[in-house]
């Protein structure tokens, strides 16, 4: 029997004329041997691990964080120089775990329209061991979905790609500063000596082992009756070293050290030693430290130090009196025959010097007197000395606090002094009181200075 192959139809023709173009353009956009398409634009393609310089630049700052080759810690070298936070650099860095494609296309040339400017971009360099950057590129605003608009350095042209958001790059030298507060592994602790203000030394120890390898269990010598096991112990320890700080602020800020809640001493294996003072001060949940020789006070949370600062309640307030801002009708101040009133501007309710005319204050200067005389507080606690000493029976100064109701409360300060440091103090009290305190120079210049007195 003969068999007769069918011809092929009109649309069977153009079917495999399709399928034969198809499998051309696939064979054209093949990768090439390194793994990229011919016309892929790479704007980061490096191996994360081997980044050893960071450089953030702005039009108002430029940030340059650097590893340390022995230990692989990060640290802020400009414009300041403190330890940088590991866990914010490592969420930088994961961005390029995986290579950083653009996505597309979008513009060339419109650099403002994207916030790719000089005024808004930031510029990201990230360094290896060459003497030139392995990547280079600006970060502009971001999209929704997740993209960011990106400039590859020495490219025109504005492309979109995944760089986990400006947010990343976008922080203040400052931010970048390390939040753990001491950053110490239980491991590397041998010892924490614990000074409460108002309590016995407490040591914490480790129990020696056989083969003295200084891991052996911890206790407290002596025992102040916490009723904590060996285990429990080390999880205090380890809460120690690893101690996070929601915020880091001004080294001014004040976390009431004056005397701190509790002072604490960590000993390294090495022998280095690392001093914390914990503040009385608590708001919101929120403690503050300080590091001896560090700078700025850490927030951390007040539940992480409460098992050393019970009792610090009990620290004299040395306020000697309280007013209610609100209650306030006039701050009078004397010396002498001098006699200055502030009082509220009867339209703004700005605090300003009422009388005499011609007296002048800078309102920040007047904002002082009305925050400071609400609640005026000693620097130290004197005890009740005689009036022939202080000179407190007949005020060189007082300030005077009236109320609305006619009621007030007034500030005496006596004569001045000197401390052993060669710095200057005046004795002061409270109308109707004993208890004398002592007030620096510089906060008494402060207070007449809102009164128009220099």
């Amino acid at each position: 029997m003969n068999t007769t192959i069918p011809s092929l139809t009109k649309k069977s023709t153009l079917l495999a004329g399709i399928a034969i173009f198809f499998s051309i353009l696939a064979a054209v956009d093949q990768p090439d041997s390194t793994g990229n398409s011919a016309d892929e634009v790479v704007i980061v393609g490096l191996n994360p691990d081997h980044v050893s310089r960071i450089e953030l630049s702005s039009a108002t700052a430029k940030t340059i964080l650097e590893r340390d080759e022995q230990t692989e810690a990060w640290a802020i070298t400009a414009p300041i120089e403190h330890q940088a936070d590991r866990d914010r650099i490592a969420q930088l860095l994961a961005a390029f775990r995986n290579r950083v494609v653009a996505d597309v296309t979008l513009d060339e040339g419109n650099l403002k329209d994207y916030g790719l400017d000089a005024s808004n971009g930031i510029v990201v360099e990230l360094w290896t061991d060459s003497k030139e950057p392995a990547a280079s590129f600006t970060i502009g605003g971001d999209m929704a979905g997740g993209s960011s608009f990106v400039r590859v350095s020495g490219d025109p042209s504005v492309y979109r790609a995944r760089l986990g958001g400006r947010q990343r790059f976008a922080r203040d030298p400052l931010d970048w500063r390390n939040r753990v507060v001491i950053d110490r592994s239980e491991t590397d602790i041998q010892g924490v000596r614990i000074e409460p203000w108002n309590g016995d030394l407490i040591h914490l120890v480790r129990q020696p082992t056989e083969d003295d390898q200084g891991q052996g269990p911890w206790t407290l010598d002596p025992d102040p009756g916490w009723g904590l096991g060996a285990d429990e112990l080390t999880a205090v320890v380890q809460k120690l070293g690893q101690m996070r700080a929601v915020n880091i602020l001004d080294d001014d800020f004040d976390g009431g050290f004056s005397p701190p809640a509790a002072s604490i001493t960590i000993m390294d294996k090495d022998g280095t030693e690392t001093t914390l003072a914990i503040g009385r001060r608590v708001e919101s949940g929120v403690a503050f430290v300080r590091v001896a020789g560090g700078s700025g006070v850490y927030a951390v949370a007040a539940q992480d130090l409460a098992l050393f600062t019970s009792g610090a309640a009990a620290v004299p307030s040395m306020v000697m009196f309280k007013v209610d801002e609100a209650d306030i009708d006039r701050i009078i101040y004397y010396q002498r025959k001098t006699k200055v009133e502030v009082a509220r501007h009867s339209e703004s309710g700005v605090w300003q010097i009422d009388s005499p005319a011609g007296v002048k204050a800078d309102v920040a200067d007047v904002a002082f007197v009305v925050r400071l005389l609400t609640a005026p507080k000693g620097e130290e606690e004197a005890g009740k000395l005689p009036d022939s000493r202080t000179g407190l029976k007949r005020p060189r100064m007082v300030f005077e606090v009236q109320r609305k109701d006619g009621s007030h409360e007034a500030l005496y300060v006596g004569r001045h002094f000197r401390n052993d440091g060669g710095a200057v103090f005046f004795w002061v009290k409270a109308q109707g009181s004993d208890d004398v305190f002592v007030m620096s120079e510089n906060t008494l210049t402060r207070l007449r200075a809102g009164f128009g007195q220099r």
